[in-house]
């Protein structure tokens, strides 16, 4: 192998390697970020919003139609009809309207109330399956255990637009304080937690990721086996070839001479 090709295949190496290494960088960065989340939160769905609980006969929850109560706050969730029908595709086969979705903790309404686009008689706690959720958190380093009512805000939003989301979250603590998170999909990367309780409340149009979405696109072939998981470690093989090739010359050069 001559030198020529030697810097070919470095080139080429370096041209696999630096169009893999941001995209396959993201995909780590999420795979880390969630993994700690997962070890240092324990999340707890509290309401039936996937409609399980007559899959599991032990399966405890609270139930909406009701004020809930824990650790010694009342939580209730009061929806009002706008009387306004909320944008339908071709593909909904359910008539959806507008409501305005009010949170009250120990008496209080807390914060603005939300719009959400919900049947117009809720009759199960699934009903709200995509805009409202109860969680419950404990952070395991804090030992601190939270109710959190997540919520996709209607407002603004244009349907099938992922970076027009936005969610609130209301923290419940057990000495009854209440603190509001708010944030949008291009503010998510800041409100890791928050995001967190929102993917597993399935309020989100699409799968998103907490700085990036590119490692839940939809797997293929190509993505990401072959790009960028491929190419990078094609390009690592490259380099190393022709790194041993180029010692070989290297050490042969000063044997000719003599």
């Amino acid at each position: 192998m001559t030198k020529k090709s030697i810097y070919i295949i470095t080139i080429i190496s370096l041209i696999f390697i630096s169009a893999s290494i941001y995209p396959l960088f993201l995909i780590i960065q999420e795979a880390v970020l969630d993994s700690y989340l997962n070890s240092r939160y324990k999340i707890e769905e509290a309401i039936d919003i996937r409609n399980m609980r007559h899959q599991t006969a032990n399966q405890y929850s609270y139930e909406l139609a009701a004020p809930i109560q824990w650790k010694g706050n009342i939580i209730e969730v009061l929806t009002s009809d706008t009387g306004v029908a909320a944008p339908k595709s071709k593909f909904d086969n359910d008539i959806l309207h507008v409501m305005q979705v009010s949170i009250k903790v120990n008496g209080k309404e807390r914060s603005f109330p939300t719009q959400a686009w919900l049947p117009k008689n809720i009759t199960k706690d699934s009903d709200y399956l995509s805009w409202l959720n109860l969680l419950k958190v404990k952070d395991n380093k804090n030992n601190i255990e939270q109710m959190a009512i997540v919520q996709r805000i209607a407002d603004n939003w244009q349907k099938g637009d992922t970076t027009s989301q936005k969610w609130r979250v209301l923290y419940v603590d057990e000495d009854k304080q209440v603190t509001e998170e708010l944030f949008s999909y291009l503010e998510r990367g800041d409100h890791l937690l928050g995001l967190k309780l929102v993917l597993a409340s399935s309020q989100s149009s699409s799968w998103i990721g907490y700085k990036s979405d590119i490692a839940y696109r939809l797997p293929s072939i190509f993505f990401p086996l072959l790009y960028p998981t491929g190419t990078f470690l094609i390009g690592l093989v490259l380099t190393l070839l022709a790194y041993l090739r180029y010692r070989k010359i290297k050490k042969a050069i000063p044997f000719n001479k003599k």
